[in-house]
């Protein structure tokens, strides 16, 4: 009689560990994705916004008001825009920590490192990977073939828009222009500079615009392997990441049967 109430207790146990199991592996993480600008600028770019003095008071109260807003969607890790092999960003996150960083303008250590110290976390979470894209045969092709006017046509187009976003950022808030920036429709324009344009440009035996768009994608595409090998099933996740590379993240996380993703826009208004 003993035994079999002993059976049955260790039945029991092993019923409820299983059922548990099961849980774990069937639990999904949760990620959302901020699409962001360089908070130093980017003199190197084409195009890009003239960024103000992201140290002024202004702009810092703006860049608290953010981080407290973004708090609100409770991340476990905060991943950034710094290479996924280097400890260097973790390393100067722990020197923060303990008051021997002071920290750089840019939006990986005033959102990322911010954010993370105000959830007391005790590490950021590099997902970057480095790729050159072949812009320079693309534009040797375009002067050899004599068509400059291709890429000019461009040109154009994204002047226009960037015209349309500095007078946004320009007349408003961080947290709004951050709203502003990370709508559908400014993705898809993001996204389509690469389609639309680029991808058109070459021939069927020299398909140089298409290996340029090809090589842009392959980079993100390793940056979600990258950002998939952090994140735990427990975990919610947020992605800072320039919005050229978010525009693109979003896409497949949205669909993704393994994740559930949240708007992170929604925390902003």
């Amino acid at each position: 009689m003993r035994l079999s109430y002993l059976t049955l207790l260790l039945f029991i146990s092993l019923s409820a560990f299983a059922q548990s199991k099961d849980k774990t592996k069937n639990k999904k993480p949760t990620i959302a994705i901020l699409g962001t600008f360089h908070f130093a600028g980017s003199p190197t770019d084409a195009a890009s916004l003239k960024v103000d003095d992201m140290k002024s008071e202004k702009r810092q109260d703006e860049i608290l008001e953010l981080v407290d807003l973004l708090a609100k969607f409770k991340p476990t890790k905060v991943i950034i825009e710094r290479p996924f092999t280097s400890k260097r960003a973790d390393s100067l996150y722990a020197q923060y920590l303990n008051g021997e960083h002071k920290l750089h303008i840019s939006e990986t250590q005033q959102l990322g490192f911010r954010l993370a110290k105000k959830l007391n976390h005790n590490h950021v979470y590099p997902a970057d990977t480095k790729m050159d894209l072949p812009f320079d045969e693309l534009m040797n092709y375009l002067n050899n073939e004599g068509k400059m006017h291709e890429f000019q046509n461009m040109m154009n187009s994204i002047m226009q828009v960037m015209g349309e976003m500095q007078n946004i950022y320009n007349s408003n808030s961080l947290n709004d222009f951050l709203i502003y920036m990370n709508s559908d429709k400014n993705d898809d324009l993001n996204k389509n500079l690469y389609l639309e344009y680029i991808n058109k440009i070459g021939t069927s035996s020299n398909p140089i615009g298409s290996d340029v768009v090809a090589k842009w994608w392959n980079r993100n595409f390793k940056i979600i392997r990258n950002i998939d090998e952090i994140t735990k099933p427990e975990d919610r996740v947020l992605v800072i990441f320039g919005q050229g590379h978010t525009s693109i993240f979003k896409d497949f996380y949205k669909t993704r049967k393994d994740y559930n993703y949240e708007d992170i826009t929604k925390y902003l208004h």
